[in-house]
C-alpha cells in the first residue's frame, strides 16, 4: 500500500499517459498541416497502438480532429480551452466592434489563431434580410478566411510555410487557396494593401474584409473583418469598408 502523499504505479502510469497526450498535442500544433497515426507514433517513439489510443481519447474531447485523409491536427476544443485568455481582449474590444456594427451594419467579427485555425471569440449581425450569420464559438481554417490570412500575413513566410509544411491546403470554399504557393502570393497582397480580403474562400456568396490588431508593442493579437454577401462588396464599397476596419482594429490596438 502507498503512504499518503506518495505517487504509486497507477499515478506514475497517468502521469506518463497525460505527459504523452500532451505531447501529441504540442507536435500537432507545431506542424500544423496534419499528421498520421504512423507519423505522430514515430515522431513521438512510441507504439503505434498507443498513438492510436491517444488519439482516439482526444479526438472524443474535440482537441484534435481527424480529416478524410485520416491525418490528425488540432480541434476546435483546444481552442475553445483557450478562450477564456480572449476575455480581455473581448472586453476591450466589444465597443469598437459595436460601433463598426452600427456605422456599416454589417456583420463584424473578432477571431484569433492557433497554428492554422482561427477561433471567432465575438460577432455582431447585420440587421439587413441577406446577411452573414454570427460565427461565435465557431473554429475555421485560417487559410480560408479574411481574418486567418489578416493574421497569418503578421509572420513570415518561413514561419507560414512551417504551418504547412505538405504545400496543400484543404478546400473550404468555392475559391479557396489550395496551395502554400499561392497562399504567400496572396499574404504579399495583404502586407502590400493593408488588409486581407476573402472572396468565395470560406462559403459560397460570402466575402470579407480583415484587419489584424496589433497591441502597443506591435504584436498581432487578433484579427476583425467585416463579412457581407459577395454583391454587396464591390469597388468603392470594399476600399471603405476597409479603411472602416483599419480605424477599428488600430483602435482596439492602442487600448490593449
Amino acid at each position: 500500500m502507498s503512504r499518503a502523499g506518495s505517487a504509486g504505479p497507477g499515478d506514475s502510469q497517468i502521469a506518463q499517459t497525460l505527459d504523452r497526450g500532451l505531447a501529441v498535442l504540442e507536435l500537432l500544433a507545431a506542424v500544423g498541416g496534419g499528421l498520421t497515426v504512423s507519423e505522430i507514433a514515430a515522431a513521438l517513439g512510441i507504439h503505434r497502438t498507443v498513438a492510436y489510443r491517444l488519439l482516439a481519447t482526444l479526438e472524443r474531447r474535440s482537441l484534435v480532429q481527424r480529416s478524410t485523409d485520416g491525418r490528425y491536427r488540432p480541434g476546435g476544443g483546444l481552442l475553445r480551452l483557450s478562450a477564456g485568455v480572449g476575455d480581455e481582449l473581448r472586453a476591450v474590444a466589444v465597443p469598437h466592434l459595436q460601433s463598426l456594427h452600427a456605422d456599416t451594419d454589417e456583420t463584424v467579427h473578432l477571431a484569433v489563431r492557433t497554428g492554422t485555425e482561427i477561433l471567432f471569440l465575438e460577432s455582431f449581425e447585420s440587421t439587413r434580410p441577406l446577411r452573414v450569420a454570427s460565427r461565435i464559438g465557431r473554429t475555421m481554417p485560417a487559410h480560408a478566411t479574411s481574418v486567418g490570412k489578416a493574421l497569418l500575413a503578421t509572420i513570415t513566410d518561413l514561419e507560414v510555410r512551417a504551418l504547412y509544411p505538405r504545400g496543400r491546403l484543404e478546400l473550404v470554399g468555392p475559391a479557396t487557396c489550395r496551395t502554400v504557393t499561392e497562399l504567400l502570393r496572396d499574404l504579399a497582397a495583404v502586407r502590400h494593401r493593408g488588409y486581407a480580403r476573402s472572396d468565395q474562400e470560406s462559403e459560397h456568396d460570402v466575402g470579407s474584409v480583415g484587419v489584424a490588431v496589433r497591441d502597443p508593442e506591435g504584436r498581432a493579437r487578433a484579427a476583425i473583418s467585416i463579412a457581407a454577401p459577395t454583391t454587396r462588396l464591390t469597388g468603392r464599397t470594399v476600399a471603405d469598408l476597409a479603411e472602416a476596419a483599419r480605424a477599428t482594429a488600430a483602435a482596439i490596438g492602442s487600448s490593449l
